[in-house]
Formats: structure tokens, C-alpha cells, sequence
């Protein structure tokens, strides 16, 4: 849902006249962070696909080392309003994957009221680290995988409420970045007018 929502956010700022080049005009520090969390992220998931077993016997460290790794860097950029928003959803996903054991709660049935009865299957084995099924015994299953995107959305899948959240920053963000050349003329445009009034 990130990559769509990217991928909106960056369609729409263009149709509101906002420029791509603008986005490489954003200071961001500490940007390896960054690229450090989704590493050790998507680096635990091949290891464990792989067969490493002492990567999915640690697999929650790593993930929660990840996390951490991310709140620094978004910390780090707090300037931006958005990143706090992207914050928020952040730590909406982590405390509900902290208090149930280190994977994501997904509902198994709404995983194959979106179609996707294969991946069903899989996390019901055990067979996707990230994920665990929703069960009576999960701890806050409101902040879960419940929120069904299912056909004729183009990708079906199920997401979170900190999912959402990320999305509305990640769209704020790309939102400010590309049109801050417009709104810099507009303001000057403003203030000559209001000068030119006195």
C-alpha cells in the first residue's frame, strides 16, 4: 500500500502543477537510516526464505532493531510535519507487532475475501515471518491487517490502521516537496500585491 500511495501522492502533486525535480531539492539527513531499516527489514526475510534458520530464530530482534532504526531516522527530520505523521502509523504498526510476539496479525479471513487465499495459506503454516493470524487472543486486533482493499482495487491486499497513517504523511510530504516552488511564487505574487496597496 506504501508504493501506491507514493505513487498516488506523486501523480496528484503533479496534476496540482508540482515539479519531481523539487523532491531532490528536500533536505534529508541521516538518509542512510533509512536505507539501513529496510535492509536489515527485507535482508531478515531472504535469510529466512533462504533457509537460515538462526535468522528466524532472531528474526524478531531484527525486526525490532529495524523499527528503531527507522524512528531515529524520521526523528532526525522532524522539521517536517509529515514525518511525524509517518511516525504515528510507525509506531501504531511496531506496538501491535511488539505485544503479539514480533509478527504483524493479519485476518486470515480477510485475506481470502480479498482473493488472496495463497497467502492465506502460507501465513496460516507459518510460512511468512512478518505475519501471524488473527486470532481471539491478539493483542489490540484493531491496529491489525483488517482493513480489506480487496478487487477491483488492482492489487488487493489487507492493511492497518498504521499503514493508513504513513500513507496520509507520505502524501504530505510529497505534497509539500513538489509544490514548494509554486507556493514560494504565490506568496511572493502576495506580498508584491500588498505592497503595491500601500
Amino acid at each position: 500500500m506504501l508504493i501506491e500511495g507514493l505513487l498516488l501522492s506523486l501523480i496528484i502533486a503533479k496534476i496540482r502543477g508540482g515539479k519531481f525535480k523539487c523532491l531532490g531539492q528536500v533536505s534529508i539527513r541521516n538518509s542512510w537510516m533509512f536505507i539501513m531499516a529496510f535492509a536489515v527489514e527485507f535482508g531478515t526475510l531472504f535469510a529466512v526464505s533462504a533457509g537460515i534458520e538462526a535468522v528466524r530464530e532472531y528474526s524478531m530482534y531484527l525486526h525490532t532493531i529495524s523499527y528503531i532504526i527507522l524512528f531515529s531516522g524520521i526523528l532526525t527530520n522532524r522539521e517536517h510535519p509529515s514525518m511525524w505523521v509517518i511516525l504515528a502509523g510507525s509506531v501504531l504498526n511496531f506496538i501491535v507487532i511488539f505485544l503479539n510476539g514480533g509478527a504483524m496479525p493479519i485476518s486470515i479471513e480477510g485475506l481470502y475475501r480479498a482473493g488472496l487465499s495463497e497467502e492465506a495459506q502460507m501465513i496460516s503454516t507459518g510460512g511468512i515471518i512478518t505475519h501471524q493470524p488473527l486470532t481471539p487472543l491478539t493483542k489490540l486486533p484493531f491496529l491489525a491487517d483488517v482493513i480489506v482493499l480487496p478487487p477491483p482495487y488492482p492489487f488487493a491486499k489487507l492493511m492497518s490502521i498504521g499503514d493508513f497513517v504513513i500513507c496520509i504523511g507520505i502524501f504530505m510530504f510529497v505534497q509539500k516537496a513538489m509544490l514548494q516552488d509554486k507556493l514560494m511564487r504565490q506568496n511572493r505574487m502576495i506580498r508584491f500585491k500588498y505592497k503595491s496597496r500601500i
